[in-house]
């Protein structure tokens, strides 16, 4: 793997970083935080979401010349 400050590094470390921020929202003890009891019902709509999201920003970023 190149690193970020390599030429091409970039894009792997954005899918890094999604990957990272997925890891924790879905395999730690945070998800407790929204899926406790009585919460709305689209909260974990919202996080996938929000990790879509982040997704589709890294992509397009990577898909970008400096």
């Amino acid at each position: 793997m190149k690193r970020a400050s390599e030429p091409g590094g970039q894009p792997a470390m954005l899918s890094l970083f999604v990957f990272t921020v997925a890891a924790l929202l879905f395999g730690s003890p945070l998800r407790q935080l929204w899926l406790r009891e009585g919460a709305p019902w689209y909260q974990p709509f919202a996080v996938w979401l929000g990790v879509i999201a982040l997704g589709a920003w890294a992509a397009r970023r990577s898909g970008h010349d400096p």
